[in-house]
């Protein structure tokens, strides 16, 4: 419904802009064409693998800024890129509908779907001519689970001793999905999982406040967010995980033959009681890009994401650091990212994962297919859990051929440590422990 209700702001803002003045009408685009090839045959960030891909980092857009009046304006801003809702799609998006009214040069209001301001670069995320990364660093640009909202905004500024300082407040929802990946082709209550890339619904409703501070050409943000996430009706996720004994299992057939001591041994299982349909996430934001002597440039973002509600779940430290250096055309770079779940979570997923779970006291064939068939689900309960444990160094250039188009390359070396939801792990594996060595390219541009 809320889509719809884009669609409808859409409709709305495009009919005003064209009842104004052509010369108050600006139509811009922009796009990648990019290409990643890592050197693993399972897929890493939903679509990388040893035969490469175009899907991570292509999109297209197109923008149509309109000036109503003096102090209203409306923006729309539409998207292609591969679908966040199956991994085989694009899907043409609206990611931007808004009505701004600036009653005062200091003061800014707006409404519509608008960009979560989480991240240095939110704004400008899609469009590659604007920063010199060939990709943006998963382990921070995947704090929120959505990039956008429709709601309504306001930004306040001040222009303190030569510097300028904002304060930007946000708060509204919007529907999108959450993908989980399950190896392995083994079904099991509770889990709510099929065997593959398993996308689940949820609406976002969030709120949250960010300060920016300019000075010279440095600028410094920090930034906290209230969001509250929650399934749709017939999903849930994951709260905790429970260690049962046969005799406690879900499953009917298996209990009873843990009651007649058939079976031994005790495996983990998510109980109805364990379930929950919402999840609450407070996170803290820090971001830093400051300008040093001889063309150098730091750039680095932290973001701290507490999970209430839930044992299990996206509990994370996550960030990078990078620092690059212009040299005519070329700005060569070397950034450090890390995101890391819980500790103890860490620790859960491990008992899970690796759990031999039940084993049958006598060799008759509905026994053995029974305990196989609990062993078998344990790693789809930990795939079910959303764990990080990973760390990223990247080295790469950006190249301007003009002002308005650029050349990136890059290569990135990322470490799983226990696990990483970010990687599809191979049917009856893990990937915990491995390197991933990616290699990627493209070309940007905007008009």
């Amino acid at each position: 419904m809320k889509n719809h209700l884009a669609w409808a702001l859409m409709g709305t803002f495009a009919g005003g802009a064209l009842t104004a003045n052509a010369a108050d009408v600006s139509v811009s685009g922009f796009g990648t064409l990019g290409y990643a090839q890592s050197n693993q045959s399972y897929k890493f960030e939903r679509f990388i693998n040893d035969s490469g891909t175009v899907k991570r980092d292509s999109v297209a857009g197109l923008q149509m800024d309109a000036k109503l009046t003096d102090q209203i304006g409306a923006t729309i801003q539409a998207k292609f890129a591969p679908s966040s809702k199956n991994d085989a799609s694009w899907d043409g998006t609206l990611s931007w509908a808004f009505l701004s009214w600036r009653p005062s040069n200091d003061l800014l209001f707006r409404v519509g779907k608008q960009r979560v301001p989480v991240y240095l670069y939110s704004e400008s995320m899609d469009v590659g001519v604007t920063h010199d990364f060939a990709h943006l660093p998963t382990e921070m640009y995947s704090t929120s689970p959505t990039t956008d909202y429709i709601g309504a905004s306001f930004s306040k500024t001040w222009r303190p001793s030569q510097s300028e300082l904002t304060l930007d407040g946000y708060a509204g929802s919007i529907e999108s999905n959450w993908r989980f990946y399950q190896r392995d082709n083994a079904t099991f209550e509770g889990t709510g999982m099929q065997p593959g890339a398993n996308f689940l619904p949820f609406t976002m409703r969030g709120k949250g406040a960010v300060v920016t501070w300019l000075k010279d050409d440095n600028r410094y943000r920090v930034g906290l967010h209230s969001v509250k996430v929650t399934a749709d009706p017939g999903h849930f996720f994951p709260a905790s995980q429970t260690l049962v004994p046969a005799s406690g299992f879900p499953d009917a057939q298996i209990a009873a033959l843990g009651q007649a001591g058939l079976l031994t041994g005790s495996a983990y299982t998510v109980l109805p009681q364990a379930r929950v349909d919402a999840i609450d996430t407070l996170t803290l934001t820090l971001g830093t890009e400051i300008s040093l002597p001889k063309d150098f440039r730091v750039v680095g973002e932290y973001g701290r994401r507490k999970v209430s509600g839930a044992d299990i779940g996206v509990d994370t430290n996550g960030g990078y650091f990078a620092l690059l250096k212009t040299i005519g055309a070329w700005t060569p770079y070397v950034s450090y990212a890390v995101l890391k779940t819980r500790s103890d979570v860490l620790k859960t997923y491990q008992a899970v994962n690796t759990n031999a779970g039940l084993t049958a006291q006598i060799p008759m064939p509905a026994l053995i297919g029974a305990a196989a068939t609990v062993n078998g689900s344990q790693r789809a309960v930990a795939d079910s859990m959303t764990v990080f444990d990973q760390n990223t160094i990247a080295l790469g250039t950006s190249y301007r051929l003009t002002p308005t188009q650029k050349l990136k390359f890059e290569w990135a070396r990322t470490r799983v440590g226990v696990s990483s939801n970010f990687v599809d792990a191979p049917s009856g594996g893990d990937v915990s422990q491995q390197n991933i060595n990616v290699i990627s390219f493209s070309y940007n541009f905007v008009f």
